[in-house]
């Protein structure tokens, strides 16, 4: 077995996202006074760069490839998020706004079907953990409250019914679902 090591010139590696085409898309945390980026590198070779993308953002918290684009998940105080085209991320995204009362960053994200889904953790004391859910194109949609769980960690899709499992980091660890049921509504079952 052979070993590598990679040195970069960045800070921090904040998220590592693996795509399907034989690239890896990492994040990296500068120090506060710049502006974070967001590379795509040979999986082959992580030294060699295809895209180095500078965002003006504080963190790049989580990335989640979905067809044709990457979703990241931001610390930031006006967007949540950002897509970015796997092909051509130079000239195409589409920003999320941070929705209105949103006061923690989002520490995972996920695609399914037509929206994009983004953890809030709920660590903050009297707050709770949410699901902010938008439109592939950045349209918000709507905050699922899921008002008696907090600390909720990373989340997941079921490909087969498309229920959302979260995690949480509790004393007792709690894996929930929340599924939608016809009209609309959102219901969460809390299994420990």
């Amino acid at each position: 077995m052979q070993i590598k090591n990679y040195n970069y010139s960045e800070n921090n590696i904040s998220m590592v996202v693996v795509d399907p085409n034989g690239y890896v898309w990492m994040g990296f945390q500068r120090d506060a006074s710049e502006k974070c980026a967001l590379q795509k590198v040979s999986a082959n070779n992580p030294l060699q760069k295809y895209y180095d993308i500078d965002i003006a953002i504080l963190e790049i918290k989580k990335g989640y490839i979905f067809s044709d684009y990457i979703y990241l998940a931001f610390s930031d105080s006006s967007l949540i998020g950002r897509r970015y085209s796997l092909l051509n991320p130079l000239t195409t995204y589409t920003d999320f706004s941070l929705p209105l009362g949103i006061i923690e960053a989002p520490i995972d994200v996920l695609a399914y079907g037509s929206y994009v889904y983004f953890l809030i953790p709920g660590d903050i004391s009297g707050t709770n953990s949410k699901i902010c859910v938008f439109t592939l194109n950045g349209t918000f949609s709507e905050i699922i409250d899921l008002s008696t769980v907090t600390n909720a960690k990373s989340f997941t899709v079921s490909s087969v019914t498309g229920d959302l499992w979260i995690v949480t980091n509790k004393p007792n660890a709690e894996y929930i679902r929340v599924n939608q049921i016809s009209g609309g509504s959102w219901i969460y079952t809390i299994n420990t």
